[in-house]
């Protein structure tokens, strides 16, 4: 057995890291897998291999080498040993769009708004009245004052069918058959070519808050309640960067706010009501998932400066539990790192070894927690406390 080339073995609190350049992957080992590697590392033969295995964990011949079997064939699986690299999955990856443009003329539009997002400037083109009324309100908080010329042009075209089409420079994106799909069609757009267009690191699926000093990352799955719990705590009086997105830039892991409107689902309607009484009046919209939601536009007060951004005091994973009083804990840098990349969308950085090292040592000095609630007031004091933490100490440092 041979390391394959651009694999490195790296350590986050006392645990093995493995880093494969070749397929962009990181591993955690366990304590035996790492000291296998290490001794393959060391060019050391099956035979001695097995005998320092003995030694080490006062283990029988049959023991160890039932050991090295299977951790040969777990080396192999994943790809990193010599002769057996795996290469990047490019399956994900989004097929070309069709290069036929579309033909219509600007005539066909009754109105026009300008926004901002990130560095991307947003002209969307309406044919109808009712369109401008679904669409305004979702993005109304990215009107950009004293616009230049737009970097993307988004036009929105009903058909004789009734159908409505979403082009992008002219180019058929999405297509929708009713008007209450629109909205989260056009946002969900304007988010992916604001982001596809930026320069980040990593693109974690998260609320994303700020004390004006600090951001502090709720990195969640779907129905966690970490959009319910973001606009909770804007409501409180903290800063709104975003309730789904957190873009950390590879220079400094800092984070710029995506100031889309809150995502609110019929289940948090009831939750929320008591700190945004309009809520139920907001117009419902029809995610293709079949979700019934409304989208809730930020407090203008909250809005952080444009272009801003901020380093990253806490990060702290929530999870609804119903029958759970709220409860934070701390949690180290490798559940923290794992936890995290489990709500990583994307990564647009090729990983070297450098930018790995510099990962690993970001969450190790950033504070990390756990946080179950089931009310939201108990859990806003919760954050508070780490907030506090995070001001008093001037850095984010454990």
């Amino acid at each position: 057995m041979q390391p394959a080339n651009g694999t490195h073995l790296l350590f986050l609190e006392g645990e093995g890291i493995l880093f494969s350049e070749s397929s962009q992957k990181i591993f955690h080992l366990n304590t035996i897998a790492t000291y296998v590697w290490c001794l393959i590392e060391e060019k050391k033969s099956a035979r001695e291999i097995v005998d320092n295995l003995q030694s080490t964990f006062s283990l029988s011949t049959t023991k160890a080498d039932e050991y090295l079997r299977q951790t040969e064939q777990l080396f192999e699986s994943m790809g990193i040993l010599a002769g057996n690299q795996e290469l990047p999955d490019e399956q994900n990856q989004e097929p070309p769009c069709d290069q036929n443009p579309h033909q219509y003329g600007d005539s066909d539009f009754i109105a026009e708004r300008r926004y901002r997002l990130l560095s991307s400037s947003f002209a969307i083109r309406f044919t109808d009245l009712e369109q401008v009324s679904l669409i305004d309100p979702v993005l109304g908080q990215l009107t950009e004052e004293n616009p230049d010329k737009p970097t993307v042009t988004i036009d929105i075209i009903k058909n004789e069918a009734s159908e409505i089409g979403l082009y992008r420079d002219k180019m058929q994106q999405l297509v929708c058959s009713e008007p209450s799909k629109l909205a989260p069609l056009v946002k969900g757009l304007v988010w992916q070519t604001a982001v596809v267009a930026h320069s980040f690191f990593l693109d974690i699926h998260a609320g994303v808050v700020g004390d004006g000093q600090y951001c502090y990352l709720l990195p969640a799955a779907p129905g966690s309640g970490k959009s319910t719990l973001t606009a909770a705590l804007v409501h409180s009086g903290l800063e709104y960067f975003s309730d789904e997105v957190a873009l950390l830039d590879e220079s400094n892991f800092h984070v710029q706010p995506v100031p889309l409107a809150t995502c609110v689902k019929n289940t948090g309607i009831e939750a929320l009501s008591p700190y945004y009484p309009e809520l139920p009046l907001l117009t419902e919209h029809l995610r293709g998932d079949g979700k019934r939601v409304r989208y809730m536009p930020p407090i203008k007060s909250a809005l952080p400066p444009s272009g801003i951004s901020r380093p990253v005091g806490a990060i702290i994973f929530p999870k609804y539990a119903p029958d759970q009083q709220a409860r934070i804990s701390c949690i180290n840098a490798l559940e923290a790192l794992q936890r995290l990349l489990e709500e990583c969308l994307i990564v647009d950085t090729h990983l070297d070894l450098k930018t790995v090292i510099r990962l690993l040592n970001w969450i190790k000095k950033t504070p990390c927690y756990s946080l179950k609630f089931n009310n939201l007031d108990e859990a806003i004091s919760e954050i508070k406390v780490i907030i506090q933490e995070s001001k008093k100490g001037n850095s984010p440092t454990k």
